[in-house]
């Protein structure tokens, strides 16, 4: 089968693939380390934890949390439906997931405890965490939904919505500087546009390519944006 993730460890020493319902790890020679057993389903997600060198992956039926030095998953995260994307907050403490079903689930490390955010009009792929772990922004649909995570978590309270793309288009990436609080979003519409959520709903900067946005990438040092997009440009701007 087609390797669908791939995920390099924070510390530089480990590789993690993700081919049809199997996760393995390699280490910086290309020899495997671990072919954890298989998940029930398809692995549809992979992303390493901050702090700790623990690897999550997503699959229908839940998630599971891995360590190179055991063959059986250290913890798991066990939901009846299909997770698509993964998340972990910057700080550890929480893991967000977009779903199938048009939901956000926001997992609390600590005691597991799960926490769900409905009302999205379509699956949700897209999830960025701002660096202070205070807000997480959402796709879904042709509105940036962007959650204060802060105090006992979001579940029951008011989200943000940032509008700005056409009502026909569909949010296709977010991204958060490494070290700022600026969330740039990207959608079918071909627009980029930038926010500040912390201050506000209204939009900071805005630029337009001639195609759907598909990938949007931080320079290192948070001073400029890479954009690509579905006719084949790829175009980088100055914040």
């Amino acid at each position: 089968k087609w390797v669908e993730r791939l995920a390099v460890s924070p510390c530089g020493s480990y590789l993690a693939s993700a081919s049809g319902k199997k996760v393995r790890l390699w280490d910086q020679k290309g020899i495997l380390v671990r072919d954890f057993p298989d998940q029930g389903s398809t692995i549809t997600d992979i992303v390493w934890g901050p702090g700790r060198l623990e690897l999550t992956s997503s699959a229908y039926g839940g998630i599971r949390v891995w360590s190179p030095k055991k063959n059986e998953p250290v913890r798991e995260f066990n939901w009846k439906g299909s997770v698509l994307r993964l998340a972990w907050s910057p700080d550890g403490k929480y893991l967000a997931t977009g779903d199938q079903d048009s939901t956000v689930h926001f997992w609390i490390g600590a005691t597991g405890q799960d926490l769900q955010m409905f009302g999205y009009p379509m699956k949700v792929r897209e999830l960025a965490w701002d660096r202070d772990s205070r807000f997480l922004a959402t796709g879904g649909g042709s509105q940036v939904t962007v959650w204060d995570c802060s105090g006992k978590g979001p579940e029951g309270t008011t989200p943000l919505q940032l509008t700005g793309h056409d009502e026909s288009a569909n949010v296709n990436v977010l991204a958060y500087q490494r070290n700022g609080n600026i969330l740039v979003s990207g959608a079918g519409d071909g627009k980029v546009l930038l926010w500040r959520p912390v201050e506000g709903v209204r939009i900071q900067g805005k630029a337009n390519l001639s195609g759907g946005v598909t990938q949007i990438v931080w320079s290192q040092d948070d001073s400029l944006i890479a954009v690509g997009s579905d006719v084949g440009e790829v175009a980088v701007y100055s914040i």
